[in-house]
């Protein structure tokens, strides 16, 4: 075709309006489950249309060893990881035949893998997850491995989503993921502004944490929360937390919360504990949003934290004036993450930005990601799709 274009790096980029099935898969911090999302694209990245979405929640002895898994030896970490991996396959192996027989030919996936450490500045970074074995087992191309370049490039690698964010939600002034850790993307205010991100402060793995305090798993809706009553002197303890301090850009990993959970752990009540957290997630949330430079926006949430009903309402309680909480339709709540990797995957097969240098602090953009097999798009030169 006169009009396909060669990468950088000898990857071949098709026309932007080709369309791809991507799947993308999400394996947070709170290490309660893998979503998977399903997702048609356009080459170019700028429509979007969900497909399918799924989520494998991980048995109990699974779950408590991810939450561990900064604790584990090198040799113990890779033990999980193929095992992890192997399970991994397991479950997409019969989704991908379901889907296929459902949706047609499926072109990519998108591989998030799991944490295992994130020390920008330090040891780098590292997700488990073995994507040649899930390309050879799938038979996809697949992309792992989105932070690193960019930390190679002096940034933070993360968060990963604020360049999806920018393009899929631009109509909004901000999007907050509530996961494990609380996230905010600052969407442009006009032409000139950078995009802007960063992690703010723990969340769904602090309120969990409390839930498992009380023999649950979570509160639903936030239940156990609004009946606590916020500690004052726990309170403070959070709000002089040093990380606050830092200067944007700047990312968390679960292990950096330890001294906000030996706070919260210490209140007597778990209940009082929970309304603590929440109280004080939402003013830091509250913090980091600017004033609108005119008229109302919109901030859109989503993750886990979006169920919490006490702090939804905490949240909208502490909004600064202009701002308005709002939630997406459809399976971005759950499933906008998972999305974000089948976007982003696409990115990378393509050879173009994945991280952007005002979000990461890198040095420049950063076309991220590891590609495991050959990806040919839908009609481009070498495809080799069934018809």
């Amino acid at each position: 075709m006169s009009d396909t274009k060669i990468t950088h790096d000898g990857r071949e980029s098709c026309p932007e309006d080709t369309v791809c099935r991507v799947i993308g898969t999400m394996s947070g911090t709170s290490c309660d489950g893998l979503d998977v999302a399903l997702l048609e694209v356009l080459s170019s990245g700028s429509e979007v249309r969900w497909l399918a979405l799924k989520a494998f929640s991980y048995d109990e002895a699974m779950a408590d060893r991810l939450r561990v898994l900064s604790g584990l030896t090198d040799a113990e970490a890779l033990e999980l990881e193929s095992e992890w991996t192997l399970w991994v396959a397991s479950a997409l192996a019969h989704l991908v035949r379901e889907w296929k027989r459902e949706f047609g030919h499926i072109d990519l996936l998108g591989f998030s893998g799991h944490t295992w450490y994130h020390e920008p500045g330090g040891r780098g970074t590292r997700a488990l997850g073995d994507g040649v074995l899930l390309q050879e087992r799938l038979a996809l191309p697949v992309v792992v491995d989105y932070r690193g370049a960019d930390v190679a490039a002096g940034g933070q690698g993360a968060p990963l989503v604020p360049l999806f964010d920018s393009v899929v939600f631009a109509d909004h002034g901000a999007c907050l993921n509530l996961g494990g850790i609380a996230n905010l993307t600052l969407l442009p205010q006009t032409e000139d502004d950078p995009v802007r991100a960063a992690d703010l402060c723990g969340a769904n793995l602090l309120l969990n944490r409390q839930a498992r305090r009380l023999g649950k798993a979570f509160d639903r809706g936030g239940e156990d929360a609004r009946r606590g009553v916020v500690q004052a002197d726990a309170f403070a303890r959070l709000a002089s937390w040093s990380y606050l301090d830092r200067a944007w850009p700047k990312s968390l990993a679960a292990e950096d919360l330890a001294s906000v959970h030996t706070v919260l752990d210490g209140v007597g009540d778990p209940s009082d504990a929970a309304a603590t957290a929440v109280e004080w997630i939402a003013q830091c949330v509250a913090n980091a949003l600017p004033q609108p430079a005119e008229g109302q926006r919109t901030l859109m949430v989503t993750g886990g934290g979006a169920h919490h009903g006490f702090l939804m309402e905490r949240l909208q309680a502490r909004l600064p004036e202009g701002w308005r909480l709002v939630l997406p339709d459809g399976p971005w709540v759950d499933g906008k993450e998972a999305a974000a990797f089948a976007w982003l995957a696409l990115r990378t097969a393509r050879g173009l930005t994945t991280s952007l240098a005002s979000v990461t602090g890198a040095a420049e953009d950063v076309c991220g990601g590891v590609l495991c097999g050959t990806f040919a798009a839908p009609g481009c030169i070498g495809d080799t799709t069934p018809t």
